[in-house]
């Protein structure tokens, strides 16, 4: 009986210990699997409907939309997960950002830890749409305070305050209130800023530290008629051109690059080519703009099918393309407006959806 006794609680041990080797074995599978998914950034600080979002592409490539007071960015590169960290490298932006770092909270939330040109570091990312309704008040923050410090939410949480009994202490506390806080660094979030002529009053986000320094801090532009700068540190931009910003506190200097770039550039012809990996490059599909308001844009060079011919109208952010024939028989045969969205100087994404092409489709510039 006894040995019968032993050898039940032996297998029972043995299972016990399977099923724990089972769930290590579980645990250290990936938790996080970001391939596919759009992340909103919760805070609207600029009243648009998608103020942020990135995209994470399967094979490891991303697209990042940023809106800021002064206008749009986008940034495209690589991805790649650590544990919770997941780091972007750009390859293509006018930002002047490489690196960009968000920390995984859960498969469906993202913590952004680099701060952008209007998205700031701790700011959360969801793959559900929000208003702002998940930010706190580290996040809402505007101002000029880059550090992604997370400190000022350590008091969040409601606690029961403790008694104590009155002090007994009568020596005067000292007076700090008038002492001098020199300044000890400045910093911006950009090397070379660069916006459109007419934009006003755009923040160029500089950064004091410590931030209660009693130094004053001074803005000089060296080409008021490229930009002005007033007290504030507000940029308004003028004509087309570039220059350097000088920004002084107390014993130190920082000088930044600005350009100012013209809303109607110059028009020449251009080729674009598809940039999807699940065709034959003898099949891509490619637009041709001859820069006299003509374009032709062969959607499937099988056969010659899926020709579109027509007008087209570019501002300093799109080309709209009027469709007057196109090859009929096959699906998209029917589409009157073929709509590309001017990524930077040598990618545009297709917003249209096409017999073979599908919206966030990106086309680079064939030299």
């Amino acid at each position: 009986m006894r040995k019968r006794v032993f050898k039940i609680i032996t297998m029972i041990m043995i299972i016990l210990c399977l099923s724990a080797c089972g769930s290590k074995k579980e645990d250290n599978k990936p938790a996080y699997d970001l391939g596919g998914k759009t992340y909103y950034n919760t805070v609207d600080d600029y009243g648009h409907d998608e103020h942020a979002k990135v995209w994470f592409g399967k094979n490891g490539t991303f697209v990042l939309n940023d809106s800021y007071s002064g206008g749009y960015v986008e940034m495209s590169g690589t991805w790649n997960l650590s544990e919770n960290v997941c780091t972007l490298e750009v390859d293509k932006s006018d930002s002047g950002i490489s690196k960009i770092i968000f920390e995984v909270e859960d498969s469906n939330t993202l913590k952004l830890k680099t701060t952008l040109q209007g998205s700031r570091s701790d700011q959360i990312f969801s793959t559900t749409k929000t208003s702002g309704s998940n930010s706190t008040s580290s996040n809402t923050n505007t101002g000029n305070n880059n550090s992604g410090s997370s400190s000022s939410n350590s008091g969040s949480s409601e606690t029961k305050p403790e008694e104590t009994k009155p002090e007994t202490d009568t020596k005067p506390k000292e007076d700090t209130s008038s002492k001098d806080v020199p300044c000890t660094g400045l910093s911006a979030p950009y090397h070379n800023y660069w916006a459109y002529e007419g934009v006003k009053n755009w923040d160029l986000e500089i950064v004091k530290t410590p931030a209660n320094t009693t130094d004053k801090i001074t803005y000089k532009s060296n080409d008021d008629n490229v930009v002005k700068v007033d007290e504030n540190g507000n940029a308004t931009t003028v004509k087309p051109g570039k220059t350097t910003i000088d920004i002084t506190c107390g014993s130190q200097k920082l000088t930044i690059g600005f350009e100012t770039r013209s809303k109607t550039p110059t028009e020449y012809a251009t080729l674009w080519q598809s940039r999807r990996t699940d065709v034959a490059e003898a099949f891509l599909p490619n637009v041709y703009f001859d820069g006299k308001g003509n374009f032709v844009f062969k959607e499937n060079l099988y056969a010659g099918m899926g020709e579109y011919k027509g007008t087209y109208v570019k501002d300093d952010s799109h080309y709209t393309c009027k469709v007057t024939s196109a090859f009929e028989g096959f699906a998209g045969d029917d589409v009157k407006e073929i709509v590309f969205k001017i990524v930077d100087d040598t990618t545009i994404k297709l917003k249209t959806q096409l017999c073979m092409s599908a919206p966030g489709d990106l086309f680079d510039l064939v030299p």
